[in-house]
């Protein structure tokens, strides 16, 4: 098998590579730079960094309606109903495709294959997949699913029919910040999920990269630049069952998912693991994000397991999302910047409801 940590999830803004002019590895060898991009974003733009930081303080709030209702049933509007994995999603997201080619390292892209990955996707999120059963004994308590579905449109933004993916030229660099690409071809950011399937990310000849997404922001939802990138290359039947749960791994993003190896691991940080780190206190530190069980090992520097399962880490065994990261996502999908996506009339005009 191919250890998964060497592959490229979500790497941003590296200039660049030799790898443009020597023949490239199956999957590049950069890790993701989520950091660095959310850091300079905040640099470019304080008020996102501000909209970030009263966006955490509301989690609690969420922790807490989680604890209220845990017990109650029979209530549609409760987060037990909303969390639970049940025949009745309790967020629909409308989701249009941005296709720009359909030939990617060979592979081809087509309907088949984006219906595929968005269904796999959604299997993900909902804790219906084999792998959801089987992680380590450690996080079978804190283990948790979002009732949430992915469904492409079926009505355009001026009302007319479609089949939620849409064609283009073959491009590349949808995955620059100020992608022409993204601010010529994006649908209404309110009222779609906007996911752009190209082959160069970011149009420096590599095309081996896998993927990028921002977090929650009303300034990129207002300019049309909220978005999910991804190389058709490693989408659905394109590559194998656990590297397409990389795409998961982007839409936990979309919804304001950090990375579990974030900040690495620090004695002095556990006592602050909600404000430190990925920010969820169920999901133990990582030293760094090579860590899987034939590779690094999976103890901490506090000689903990760590969750290397989880769907935000670089995983050799895609399983699971925890409570507080089910927490944080139901946060994101409240905010500004999501809320409208998932309302019943947008639903209705974005042909997605029941």
């Amino acid at each position: 098998m191919i250890n998964k940590l060497t592959l490229s999830i979500c790497a941003v803004l590296i200039g660049t590579s030799s790898y443009a002019q020597a023949k490239q590895p199956e999957f590049a060898a950069h890790h993701c730079k989520a950091a660095e991009i959310n850091a300079q974003h905040y640099r470019n733009f304080p008020d996102a960094l501000l909209e970030a930081q009263m966006r955490q303080e509301s989690i609690a709030a969420v922790k807490q309606a989680r604890q209220d209702n845990r017990h109650k049933s029979g209530d549609s509007s409760s987060l037990v109903d909303m969390l639970a994995i049940s025949d009745t999603p309790g967020y629909v997201i409308p989701v249009v495709f941005h296709v720009y080619g359909t030939v990617h390292n060979g592979d081809t892209v087509n309907d088949a294959v984006i219906i595929d990955a968005l269904y796999k996707t959604n299997e993900d999120f909902r804790g219906q997949t084999a792998d959801y059963a089987d992680i380590d004994p450690e996080f079978t308590g804190v283990k948790d699913s979002l009732n949430v579905e992915f469904r492409l449109a079926s009505l355009d933004p001026d009302g007319n029919p479609t089949s939620g993916i849409i064609y283009h030229p073959q491009s590349s660099g949808a995955g620059n910040y100020s992608s022409s690409d993204v601010k010529n071809d994006h649908w209404d950011n309110y009222k779609y999920m906007n996911v752009y399937i190209q082959n160069d990310l970011y149009a420096d000849g590599v095309t081996n990269n896998s993927g990028v997404a921002w977090y929650p922001d009303s300034g990129m939802s207002d300019d049309g630049l909220a978005r999910v990138t991804y190389n058709g290359a490693y989408l659905g039947t394109n590559t194998d069952e656990n590297f397409r749960s990389v795409l998961t791994h982007e839409f936990g993003h979309f919804l304001d998912l950090i990375h579990t190896f974030e900040g690495g691991c620090k004695r002095g940080a556990a006592k602050r693991c909600g404000k430190t780190g990925d920010k969820n206190c169920d999901t133990p530190q990582q030293n760094s994000w090579q860590m899987n069980p034939g590779d690094g090992g999976i103890l901490n520097c506090l000689g903990e397991t760590i969750n290397w399962q989880n769907f935000m880490a670089y995983s050799d065994q895609y399983a699971n999302y925890t409570q507080d990261q089910v927490d944080r996502m139901v946060n994101g999908l409240n905010s500004n910047a999501r809320q409208t996506l998932w309302s019943a009339s947008n639903l209705a005009a974005t042909g997605t409801a029941d």
